[in-house]
Parts: structure tokens; C-alpha cells; sequence
């Protein structure tokens, strides 16, 4: 909402009413008085107008300084009074010191150049605008400071606009119009570029007229993107892809719910010149047996007693035992004999 600028009879009438009611019902902790109100809040909306010209030499003087920047505009108001328009033809930059993050002038220097136009340009300069480079466009302390002193020198017939730009477009606009006593800021403000003659306007509307936004729309397809059409969609890269889909479910074996029956070792079966043969053999240093006289593997069992050896009973079920099935095992391993806890 647009404000007043000078506190009319109207607001002042208006804001004891609102002082007294809340002297009535107010209750103190502390015997101190807190009021606080709005003054003058008004329903209007104002419009600033550039010419092709002006626009395009302020959006210059933004993008190619990295650096803080200020400028003046000629500023006119508009032809009905009532409407509330503002004119900017012109942009204009003046004597200046500046860092990236402030704008100074020389007052000797900046009077000279300002004494230097003729009275039309001097008498509407009535724009003052900076750029806050990457930052934002809050209005800072010396930038309030400067609106203060600005509005103290003009009169009743006067307006004064103020505005910030940055990089990314964003701005603050501040319009005090004195004749009409309203302040209009940013939300209050719409910016129109006027057709001038550049041609901007106009190339840049036949350029939009040209350019057609393509519509995007995505359907997702979960189901069948990475199941059948996973592979499909990249078939192409060496084919590697285009089996990938459709490999042949594999079905796990069905698990038996009958226990599975312990499994003897089967005892090879020698024929008989073997075993003749076999019969007669003697253990010989240069053919050295795991086996000593009847069969025996050398060695004592821990757990067996003197005298109490248990033989095999046949020279082929030895030839099976657990030594000939694993491997060679200590001698005192309790578990080469498979009869050990047997019980036999």
C-alpha cells in the first residue's frame, strides 16, 4: 500500500482516536507507554515509463560495471493528474568514487557538472538510481540517509524518484510525490518501456513472436522401463543390452523336507591277483606304508588302552578309511579312526 509523505489533519485526528483507546485498556507493568501506528495508508498504484533509450543505457551501466554505479534521470510526470505516471527519458551519470559497495561524489565536482546543463535537463533531473552490483537491493543506511536530505529540499510541487538494480534483475523503487502526497514503493510501482524509435521493443517482440516454448511432458514407466524395456533401450551398445531384459528366469532346486541319509564310502574291489599280489608286498624303507604289521597305522591313540588296538577288518576297507579319503592326518588325531565314538 502507498503512504503519505506529510501528516494531513485527517491522520492526526485519527491517530489521538487510536491513542486514546489504547490509553484505555492498557495496563502498566513498567510505567512506560508503547504505541505504535500505521499513518495514512493509501490504495493507489504508480507507473514509470522508459524510453528504449533510457532503459537500455541504465541496464548497460548494471551489467558492464562490477563496481557500484550511480545515475540521474530526466524525469517528467505524466500529462493526467490522474494517474499517477512518471516519465524517464534519459540516463545520466555524474562525477563519482566508487568501491563494490559504495558510491561517493566530489560535491565541488559534482556542482560544476550539474551547474553545467541548461535549465531543461537541470530542472528535471529528478531521478537518482545506483546499482548494488551482486547484492541486494535493500536500501542501506547511507542510501536512507541521502533519501532524508533529498526530500528536506523539495517543495510542494516537486517528486523524486529513487531506485536500486542489481545483476539479477531485482529492484527497490521509491517515488515521493510531494504534489500528492503519496509515497509509492516498489510493490506500488510497475516499470512499461516505451517504444522510442530503437527498435528494441519492437525486435524483441518479433523475436518472442518466433520462439515457441517446446511442451514437456513425462510419463513415467517404471514397470516396464526396467523390466522389458530396459534391455531394449540400450540393444544398440554391442548388444549387450538387448539380451539384458529378457534373460531366462532361473527357478531354484525345491527343498527336501526328508533328511538326507548318511553316505558309506564305497570300498573299491580288487581282483584277486591284486589282492594276492598285495598279500605278499613287505614294507620296504624305499616304499614306506602308513600301515605297520596287520594293518595298523603307526602311532598310539591317546584314547585307546594298551593292547587294546582295533584293527581293520580287510585290507581293501582299509584302503578307505578316513586317511585315504581326507588326506594323511596326525597320528594323534582322535577322529582318524571311524569307529572312535562308535561305540564298537
Amino acid at each position: 500500500m502507498a503512504k503519505v509523505i506529510k501528516v494531513t489533519p485527517e491522520c492526526i485526528e485519527e491517530a489521538k482516536r487510536d491513542f486514546e483507546n489504547a490509553l484505555r485498556d492498557i495496563k502498566l507493568s513498567d510505567g512506560r507507554i508503547t504505541f505504535s501506528k500505521t499513518i495514512g495508508t493509501v490504495d493507489r498504484k504508480a507507473t514509470v515509463y522508459f524510453t528504449e533509450l533510457a532503459w537500455l543505457k541504465m541496464q548497460t551501466l548494471i551489467r558492464e560495471f562490477d563496481k557500484e554505479v550511480a545515475w540521474h534521470g530526466l524525469a517528467y510526470r505524466g500529462d493526467d493528474p490522474e494517474k499517477d505516471e512518471y516519465y524517464i527519458r534519459d540516463i545520466l551519470v555524474y562525477p563519482q568514487v566508487v568501491s563494490a559497495s559504495t558510491v561517493n561524489t566530489d560535491q565541488e565536482k559534482y556542482q560544476t557538472w550539474l551547474m553545467s546543463h541548461d535549465d531543461d535537463v537541470f530542472n528535471n533531473i529528478r531521478m537518482q538510481g545506483h546499482s548494488h552490483v551482486n547484492m541486494s537491493t535493500s536500501p542501506s543506511s547511507v542510501d536512507t540517509s541521502l533519501y532524508d536530505r533529498i526530500l528536506e529540499q523539495l517543495d510542494d510541487t516537486m517528486f523524486y524518484i529513487f531506485l536500486i538494480y542489481n545483476k539479477r534483475g531485482e529492484k527497490t523503487y521509491k517515488i515521493y510525490d510531494m504534489a500528492k502526497n503519496v509515497l509509492f514503493e516498489t510493490s506500488d510501482v510497475t516499470v512499461e518501456i516505451l517504444d522510442d524509435g530503437t527498435g528494441i521493443e519492437k525486435f524483441l517482440k518479433d523475436a518472442k513472436a518466433q520462439v515457441t516454448t517446446k511442451p514437456y511432458s513425462y510419463t513415467p514407466q517404471y514397470g516396464s522401463g526396467y523390466g522389458g524395456n530396459y534391455g531394449g533401450n540400450y540393444g544398440g551398445y554391442g548388444g549387450y543390452g538387448g539380451n539384458y531384459g529378457n534373460y531366462p528366469k532361473s527357478t531354484p532346486p525345491a527343498q527336501s523336507t526328508t533328511p538326507a541319509k548318511p553316505s558309506t564310502p564305497s570300498v573299491p574291489q580288487l581282483s584277486s591277483a591284486q589282492a594276492k599280489a598285495d598279500d605278499g608286498k613287505k614294507t620296504t624303507p624305499s616304499s614306506p606304508s602308513r600301515f605297520g604289521k596287520h594293518g595298523r597305522r603307526k602311532g598310539k591313540r591317546r584314547s585307546c588302552k594298551k593292547g587294546n588296538t582295533i584293527g581293520f577288518v580287510s585290507q581293501s576297507f582299509h584302503m578307505n578309511s578316513y586317511d585315504d579319503v581326507y588326506g594323511d592326518d596326525d597320528d594323534d588325531d582322535e577322529f582318524d579312526n571311524p569307529f572312535y565314538n562308535s561305540g564298537r
